[in-house]
């Protein structure tokens, strides 16, 4: 009997991401969750933050990554405290013109120390914030 870890008709894309600002503001830990995939051509993950004015303030890129967690941390220039950025998390296959992309996701975050121990919701999609929230209050 064989069973399938993967989903062979299923498109790859980002399932979540979560982001969470360090104290010092100055760094902010970034993890994705990605669906896994049988393709030989592994696709490419990049998370960008846009400062406010929409200028790019600092992103990683993550070519052909084979596995469904990718971690890291971004390291912001020049951060400001309180301020909104813009994340933008995609998922791309190929390099150069043949470039294309799988999946995109947007969303704020505002440079706001939130601390994952105490169940503090952080910032991303593909999870439930107010369950984390719900369980810090019962904590």
């Amino acid at each position: 009997m064989e069973i399938s870890l993967f989903q062979g008709d299923e498109t790859p894309k980002i399932e979540r991401c979560v982001l969470y600002p360090y104290p010092d503001l100055k760094r902010i830990w970034t993890r994705l969750w990605v669906t896994a995939t049988q393709d030989e051509e592994k696709p490419n993950l990049e998370v960008i933050v846009l400062n406010p004015d929409g200028t790019e303030n600092c992103s990683v890129y993550m070519m052909a990554h084979a596995e469904t967690r990718a971690e890291t941390t971004l390291h912001m220039r020049n951060p400001t405290p309180g301020a909104t950025y813009r994340v933008v998390a995609e998922m791309t296959q190929g390099i150069g013109d043949a470039q294309r992309v799988l999946d995109r996701h947007e969303f704020d975050l505002v440079l706001a120390f939130r601390n994952p121990d105490a169940c503090e919701p952080g910032f991303g999609f593909g999870v439930d914030w107010d369950d984390i929230a719900r369980k810090a209050g019962s904590a």
